[in-house]
């Protein structure tokens, strides 16, 4: 349950029993732009259900930290890895026809960063 009056009523009008959730950490987040001459892309994925129907995406910027270009893409039944390692390889090949070569990748994927850092050396 989130934590809102609304479902709080709605869930007592119905007689149901609910413990609210423990209240949200609020954390700072920087977001740092490519070095110059550099393209930035970060990129995501997931799914509803192991596996489930799922979707990615990703938004390219530029070192001065304009959206340069961006996609997203309907998945039917993935695992949520499957839907981060598909956005990023769409990124990838994105980057790759446009003629991006310098392109700096961010994933909160720890499995896709691994690869990509496997694959590249």
């Amino acid at each position: 349950m989130r934590n809102c009056v609304d479902e709080l009523l709605i869930h007592h009008r119905f007689g149901l029993c609910c413990h609210p959730g423990k209240a949200t950490v609020i954390r700072s987040v920087v977001w740092s732009p490519p070095a110059l001459g550099w393209n930035k892309v970060n990129t995501n994925g997931a799914a509803l259900g192991s596996p489930g129907v799922g979707g990615g995406g990703g938004v390219f910027h530029t070192y001065r930290s304009f959206v340069k270009a961006c996609f997203v893409v309907p998945l039917c039944q993935v695992f949520a890895f499957e839907a981060e390692l598909l956005a990023t390889s769409l990124a990838i090949n994105y980057a790759w026809n446009l003629g991006w070569h310098r392109i700096w990748f961010k994933s909160d994927s720890s499995y896709v960063v691994q690869l990509l850092l496997v694959r590249s050396n």
